[in-house]
C-alpha cells in the first residue's frame, strides 16, 4: 500500500481538521447506516429483503468513500477514509470495513480497493474498486458474494495492469471442507476495472476445498474431486492440488495438478463399471472386470454399492474390500464383501461373498 505523502504528526493534524470540516451529509449518512443495520436489517426475515437491505448498506459505504475521494488531498488519503469507516463500524458491529490503496504504475490515477464483510450465518463479502481522487473519482467495479472475503493485490507487471485476486470462503463443514469462490479483477489505464476470471465458470457451486494459498500470479487449491465411489468423510480418498497461474490473456488456468491417493478414484471407476455391467447383463463388460468365470457366475445382477469407507491398501498390490448389497426379489437386502486387487490392467474383482446367509 502506498504511504501518505505527509508525516505522522502532520497526518494527525490533517485528520483532526478534516473531521471538523467533513461534509454535513456524512453525519446524516451515518445515522441512516445505523438505522438501516440495527432496525431494518435485523428485522428482515425474507432472503430477498435482506439482500436488498445489504445492497443499500454497501451503497452508503460507497457514498462515504467517494465523499472522501471527491474532496481530494488529505481527504482522499486512506488514513482519513479509514477514520470515517471506523465510525460506521462503531455504529454497527456487524460489519468489517477496510480499504487499501493499490500501488499503481507512475502516472496512473489512484486505485482504492474496498473489502467489506458482513458477519453472521448469512454473511457476505463485498469487493469495491474506486478509481481516481478528486471530483472525477468513481466506483469502477464491484462484486458481492456469500462468505468471508479476503483479497490480495498483485503488483503491476510489464502490461501495467494491477490485479486483485478475491476469495470468498464459506463456513467449514464436516472434515473441514468449505466452499470457496474466486475472482480475478484487472485495473487498466483510464480507471477501467474488469473481472478477468471467475471460478464459477468451472465450478458453478464453488470449490469445496480443504486448503488454499495465494501469491502474486498464482492460486493453489487443494480439494477432493467428486467421482464414482467418493464418500464424505472417508480417509484415503483421492485429493487434487491445482496450481492456477496467470495466463497471457490475463485470466487464470491450471498449470500443474498434483494427485494424491489416485487409487480410490480408479477403484471407484472400476466398481461403477462392474455394477453397471451387472445391471445391464453385459457379459463382455463383466469379463473385463472379473477374470474368473466361476466368480462371475456367482455375482447377482442386483448388486449395488454401499456408502461404506474402504480401508486404504497396505501396499501397491494389496487387496481392498468394498461393501455392496444384493437386493433380492422378496425385498431382502443381503450384504456382500467384494475384494479388489490391482493388476497391470487396473482394478479387478478377485473375490466376492455374502457376509450373512
Amino acid at each position: 500500500m502506498r504511504r501518505p505523502w505527509f508525516g505522522p504528526g502532520l497526518a494527525a493534524a490533517w485528520l483532526a481538521v478534516a473531521a471538523l470540516v467533513a461534509p454535513a451529509g456524512a453525519q446524516d449518512r451515518l445515522e441512516r447506516f445505523r438505522a438501516l443495520a440495527r432496525e431494518q436489517l435485523a428485522a428482515a426475515a425474507d432472503t430477498a429483503e435482506r439482500e436488498r437491505l445489504v445492497g443499500q448498506l454497501y451503497e452508503l459505504v460507497d457514498a462515504e468513500v467517494l465523499d472522501s475521494l471527491h474532496g481530494g488531498g488529505p481527504f482522499a488519503a486512506p488514513a482519513f477514509i479509514r477514520e470515517r469507516l471506523d465510525a460506521m463500524m462503531e455504529a454497527w458491529g456487524g460489519v468489517t470495513l477496510r480499504v487499501v490503496r493499490a500501488a499503481v504504475p507512475s502516472g496512473r490515477e489512484p486505485l482504492t480497493v474496498g473489502l467489506y464483510t458482513l458477519s453472521g450465518p448469512d454473511g457476505s463479502g463485498a469487493l469495491r474498486f474506486y478509481s481516481g481522487a478528486g471530483p472525477e473519482a468513481t466506483l469502477s467495479g464491484a462484486s458481492v458474494h456469500a462468505g468471508q472475503l479476503e483479497a490480495q493485490v498483485w503488483p503491476a507487471g510489464a502490461d501495467r495492469v494491477v490485479r486483485v485476486l478475491a476469495l470468498w470462503a464459506g463456513a467449514p463443514e464436516a472434515q473441514g471442507a468449505r466452499p470457496l469462490r474466486g475472482e480475478l479483477w484487472a485495473a487498466h489505464e483510464g480507471g477501467r476495472v474488469e473481472r478477468a476470471w471467475t471460478s464459477a465458470a468451472e465450478w458453478p457451486d464453488g470449490f469445496w476445498v480443504s486448503d488454499w494459498r495465494t501469491q502474486p500470479g498464482e492460486l493453489v487449491v487443494r480439494y477432493q474431486p467428486r467421482y464414482p465411489g467418493w464418500k464424505p468423510g472417508c480417509p484415503g480418498q483421492t485429493e487434487q492440488e491445482d496450481h492456477y497461474r496467470l495466463t497471457a490473456a490475463g485470466g487464470l488456468a491450471v498449470a500443474r495438478r498434483q494427485v494424491t491417493a489416485a487409487w480410490h478414484r480408479e477403484l471407484g471407476a472400476a466398481a461403477d463399471r462392474l455394477f453397471g455391467a451387472l445391471a445391464a447383463r453385459d457379459p463382455a463388460g463383466l469379463a473385463r472386470l472379473v477374470p474368473a468365470p466361476a466368480l462371475r457366475a456367482r455375482l447377482p445382477a442386483t448388486l449395488v454399492a454401499e456408502p461404506v469407507c474402504e480401508t486404504p491398501p497396505a501396499g501397491p498390490r494389496a487387496p481392498v474390500t468394498m461393501a455392496a448389497t444384493e437386493v433380492r426379489d422378496d425385498g431382502r437386502r443381503v450384504p456382500w464383501a467384494l475384494t479388489w486387487t490391482r493388476q497391470p490392467a487396473g482394478w479387478r474383482l478377485s473375490a466376492a461373498r455374502p457376509v450373512l446367509q
